[in-house]
């Protein structure tokens, strides 16, 4: 009997004539698969290629999961190429740039200060570091190449920058001010020639003027407006810079020669500290309207005598040399310590800082207190507002650290005449200066200037579509990514913070333990003195959280001297190798 495999792998076999496989060789069967693959393959390509009727009839037999296989196989889209993303030059040259004052306002614990010095990383980044980034981010400045600095450090060159107050690390600000050349949305001065052209067609409008070069100009259009056709320079800013820093107003048209340092005529500042200072303990219960101080000078422990701060405040007014109220900075050689300070006061501040923490200003856990012995209000608020023409370095913290020493009795207010007393007092004492986190430069004013100021929500840009290119509803004030919403965010974090710590501090003032503390117990064992022990360390404010511990104190005017100003001055000098230079050239001459 011939085997069927014989005939051959060219043996064309239809559906319904099925061979019986069993009786072939293996090489018969290796052949038949092979020409089986080679025509599904082709069958395949084709149906991919050239779908239609001829791929309906190769599918006639099919069954439904590889009609619809093949469907999607054919009607599948073809992949589109990836595009490579690329980066748009900025071309400066096509915009017009005009010259702005900022005024903005941040909250600086979480900062090293202002100013940004060249090759100095600190851990935290300074204030004008985080303007310098959003001014470059809303590509609005164009400074000069400055090969010395690094990539990605702050550069004004060509900017004409200038800024009017410099706060130290931790210091606050809710009146700065800068000026600084910007980017405009004013289109740019056409040719005299473009402008000619532009006659002859009928289309031309504006006024003519000289360019540096002296080849006329003319501006395209006189119904730019030069606030509400303007780039909403404080919504931009504030949408890249961090919540703890706002852009409140921009003047449009400061004088040509302002600069935000020299034409500031005065700049006021506030440092807030609470009342008491620091948590009394029970020996100071007595509030300081009900003191007797007569035989002493020192005030109950954390209460502050504010009417001696108040007195003491007042003899910083007029024209002083403030060279004992200061930190001499060398690298300046300044030799002239006069300021004039406009007015200096110590005033209570009415705010929302509610919290309750009655016992703990009681001094008492016993909840029937008398309560016409003590008063059941929160802490009152209270800040020493200074205003001048200028300030020293560190200024401001050096009075705030006297008045403090005088508000808890350890000083008289007599102390700071002595100190402006420079005949008297030629040479500084040593003491510390008090914390820079309540320090706030308040504002920086322009009196003898007329400055316009747009302030942040007093217009919104709707009208002429200045919102699509950075405003909001609400000028950038409220609403949506308003500069209000997000501080609000920062406000509300530290509000929390501030209940659930007065909530647990009146907790521990409630719970167990006896009635009287441990101090009240060392009290009744005697070497006390008018609520003060003499063996304890004596407790100094100095505007920070806690009061610091110094031993036994000692009066300011019996304290070691610092070195005279000419003394520093010749120490920096001698130092970076400037007298040696100075003495050839006098001998020279």
């Amino acid at each position: 009997m011939a085997n069927p495999g014989l005939k051959g792998a060219d043996h064309h076999l239809t559906i319904d004539s099925a061979p019986d496989y069993s009786t072939w060789d293996s090489r018969h069967l290796v052949e038949r698969v092979t020409h089986l693959e080679e025509q599904l393959r082709t069958q395949t390509a084709k149906s991919v290629t050239q779908p239609g009727p001829h791929f309906k009839s190769k599918t006639k037999h099919c069954n439904r999961y590889e009609l619809l296989s093949r469907k999607a196989v054919s009607h599948s889209p073809t992949p589109k190429p990836t595009r490579i993303k690329t980066t748009r030059q900025f071309n400066p040259s096509k915009y017009s740039t005009r010259f702005i004052a900022l005024k903005f306002a941040y909250l600086g614990q979480n900062y090293n200060g202002l100013e940004y010095h060249a090759n100095n990383t600190t851990r935290n980044p300074t204030i004008e570091e985080e303007m310098w980034r959003a001014l470059q981010k809303a590509k609005l400045i164009f400074p000069n190449p400055n090969s010395a600095l690094k990539e990605g450090e702050p550069n004004w060159d060509g900017c004409e920058y200038s800024k009017s107050g410099r706060t130290d690390k931790g210091v606050s600000a809710f009146g700065q001010v800068i000026g600084i050349r910007v980017r405009s949305n004013r289109p740019l001065p056409k040719l005299k020639t473009e402008v000619k052209q532009e006659e002859d067609d009928g289309n031309a409008s504006g006024q003519s003027y000289a360019s540096d070069e002296g080849e006329q100009l003319s501006t395209v259009d006189e119904a730019f407006d030069t606030i509400k056709d303007e780039i909403p320079y404080p919504q931009i800013l504030n949408r890249l810079l961090p919540p703890e820093i706002r852009v409140l107003a921009w003047c449009p048209s400061p004088p040509a020669d302002f600069s935000a340092r020299f034409s500031c005529r005065e700049r006021r500042y506030k440092y807030f500290f609470m009342q008491p200072a620091f948590a009394p303990t029970s020996s100071s219960k007595e509030s300081p309207d009900t003191r007797n101080l007569n035989s002493s000078p020192r005030q109950r422990e954390g209460w502050l005598d504010i009417q001696a701060m108040k007195e003491a405040a007042s003899k910083f007014e007029g024209l002083h040399d403030f060279r004992n109220f200061c930190k001499v900075d060398p690298s300046k050689q300044i030799d002239n310590f006069q300021r004039r300070i406009n007015s200096a006061d110590v005033v209570e501040v009415k705010s929302g800082y509610d919290v309750e923490v009655s016992k703990v200003l009681n001094g008492s856990d016993d909840e029937s207190n008398d309560d016409s012995l003590h008063t059941h209000a929160p802490p009152k608020i209270y800040a020493f507002k200074v205003q001048g023409s200028a300030f020293l370095w560190h200024q401001v913290r050096h009075m705030v650290a006297i008045l403090f020493l005088i508000g808890q009795g350890l000083e008289f207010p007599s102390l700071i005449t002595n100190l402006l007393n420079i005949e008297k007092t030629p040479q500084r004492p040593t003491y510390d200066m008090a914390d820079a986190a309540p320090l706030v430069l308040e504002d920086c004013r322009f009196p003898n200037l007329d400055l316009q100021w747009v302030h942040l929500g007093d217009y919104t840009g709707a009208e002429r579509g200045i919102a699509k290119a950075g405003g909001s509803v609400g000028g950038g004030k409220y609403g949506l990514g308003g500069a209000v919403q997000e501080l609000w965010k920062v406000w509300h974090g530290h509000k929390i913070d501030e209940v659930l710590a007065g909530e647990l501090l009146d907790l521990m003032t409630r719970g167990g333990g006896g009635s009287k503390r441990e101090d009240e117990g060392e009290e009744e064992g005697g070497g006390i003195e008018d609520g003060f022990r003499g063996s304890q360390s004596q407790k100094v404010y100095l505007g920070g959280d806690a009061p610091r511990l110094v031993g036994k104190y000692s009066p300011v005017l019996e304290r070691p001297r610092m070195d005279s100003v000419a003394a520093i001055n010749e120490k920096y000098r001698r130092r970076k190798g400037l007298l040696e230079s100075n003495k050839a050239v006098s001998d020279i001459v």
